[in-house]
């Protein structure tokens, strides 16, 4: 295998994650890849080590997780030193606990837009409304 070969273009990258060349970019100057090699034509090239990375930063960030902590938990990951775990894990689980509470209160409201739909579906019917789970 030849070293070409052990990299992806940023135009691969995007379509990899999902993200845009200029998010990539932003990504980038915002260091949160650490220094991406370049060509010889100055473009950037990702590595499966990179391209992990952004996987699961575009993960971090598709769950709510602010741009700065996203940037410290980077910073601690791409310091491949074992002393930054603990701030990552802490990292995590306090993101973690954001996101099933976000969850819970998605599943709330789903419900009461599935019953909206059931009441307006009954109505155009001539018929009751089906009763609420959530009230007494």
């Amino acid at each position: 295998m030849t070293t070409s070969e052990r990299y992806v273009s940023i135009g691969e990258a995007a379509r990899q994650s999902g993200l845009t060349v200029d998010t990539l970019r932003y990504y980038d100057r915002e260091g949160l890849l650490g220094e991406l090699p370049r060509d010889t034509g100055g473009r950037r090239r990702f590595d499966a080590d990179a391209l992990g990375l952004l996987h699961v930063l575009v993960a971090l960030r598709r769950t709510g997780m602010p741009i700065e902590a996203v940037r410290e938990f980077s910073r601690h990951a791409r310091s491949g030193n074992d002393a930054t775990r603990a701030a990552r894990l802490a990292l995590l689980r306090s993101h973690g606990e954001r996101v099933r509470a976000d969850l819970r209160q998605l599943q709330a409201d789903l419900e009461l837009i599935e019953w909206k739909v059931g009441a307006y579906t009954a109505a155009e019917k001539g018929e009751d409304p089906p009763p609420r789970k959530d009230l007494p």
